[in-house]
């Protein structure tokens, strides 16, 4: 039987003013500039018609991800339905982030060690978009075997690129991590070899030049999805999506000895893992007849509680973003385009709330 509730908003009582940006989103780095990403769904199999097959793990990543060309970023409906969810921090970032060589003189190669490449045309449509939307933009810079070996310190030769064009264009860095996901540090595209050690002492590298440089801009992390943080008796698992399955980096691993504060805090989650990998990771599934379950609804709340440790800890007093966020990791579930997807953002955001200010992309 369904059940009517009634608010009476003059006998609620506010928390706290948060963020005015708290809604805000990803354009990942592979939208920009075209290449792999998680293969789409069929209409049937987001109807619930069609079973979406189990894909072959022993291709790896590959088996799950089609090819998909740059979206236009100068889309004039784009741009209005963008705009329509107000003033917002748009993040250009992604695994795929860490691996982008910035083309800006046009060149139309990508060296070796890099896997994607970002043309100066492309940047600065991006750009136009981020300022017609009355956006901030935040990034995540190149780190991977095309900048430099594991042994060797990061260099700002790619990252001077992208800071200066965009702040030539009108539309400067205004927040950055310095890449993302670290803690899947095998997969994420870092140097061959490359060691949490390795990440300490070139995210102090990279927040020293930022702040020399360019010392408006806000620095955040360590974005990381660590499924240690998001785990106790509870609660199995689920949170840290993708993760989940493989070897990972704690948040300590990456912070501890680290000279160069954060000004932000910031880490990713999702409410569990998508059909395209329920077989490797079926406790992690959530099916859409439990999506409005405490359990699932709960996740998000959850995740901020655990993290807002880590953020006393390395940001004591500071804002906490989740720069990355979803209902399920593994590219959404078959229902994340639906309305069935509402109730679940709306509990986030309030949820995450109750706990600290801060930011959802």
């Amino acid at each position: 039987m369904a059940v009517s509730v009634r608010l009476e908003p003059s006998l609620l009582k506010p928390i706290r003013t948060m963020n005015p940006r708290l809604v805000s989103y990803n354009v990942e780095m592979t939208e920009v500039t075209g290449g792999t990403f998680w293969k789409a769904y069929t209409e049937a199999q987001i109807d619930g018609l069609e079973p979406v097959p189990a894909p072959d793990f022993s291709k790896g990543m590959a088996a799950m991800h089609q090819w998909y060309d740059p979206i236009d970023t100068a889309n004039p409906r784009l741009i209005k339905l963008a705009k329509a969810l107000g003033s917002c921090w748009v993040r250009v970032s992604g695994t795929w982030a860490t691996k982008t060589y910035y083309d800006f003189e046009n060149t139309g190669s990508v060296p070796e060690g890099y896997q994607n490449r970002l043309t100066k045309e492309q940047w600065i449509s991006l750009l136009n978009f981020v300022r017609a939307v009355n956006g901030k933009l935040m990034i995540s810079v190149a780190n991977c075997d095309g900048l430099h070996a594991a042994h060797e310190p990061w260099n700002p030769s790619q990252a001077e690129k992208i800071f200066a064009l965009s702040k030539a264009e009108g539309v400067p860095v205004a927040a950055v991590e310095f890449c993302n996901e670290p803690n899947m540090i095998e997969i994420t595209g870092f140097p061959k070899g490359y060691t949490p050690a390795d990440f300490r002492r070139d995210q102090d590298l990279f927040h020293r030049w930022v702040r020399q440089n360019y010392p408006e801009c806000i620095i955040v992390g360590p974005s990381d999805t660590d499924p240690a943080a998001m785990r106790d008796e509870n609660t199995p698992g689920g949170g840290a999506g993708i993760a989940d399955a493989i070897k990972s980096c704690t948040t300590e691993e990456l912070m501890d000895g680290c000279t160069e504060k954060l000004d932000v805090f910031s880490h990713h989650y999702y409410n569990g893992i998508s059909e395209r990998m329920a077989p490797m990771m079926p406790s992690a599934y959530t099916p859409a007849d439990q999506a409005m379950s405490e359990s699932y609804l709960g996740m998000a709340g959850f995740c901020a509680r655990c993290f807002s440790k880590y953020r006393d800890k390395y940001v004591p007093g500071g804002e906490m973003w989740v720069t990355e966020s979803g209902d399920a990791g593994a590219g959404g579930h078959t229902w994340a385009s639906t309305y069935l997807e509402v109730p679940r953002t709306l509990n986030e955001l309030g949820d995450f709330a109750t706990v600290t200010n801060g930011v959802i992309f």
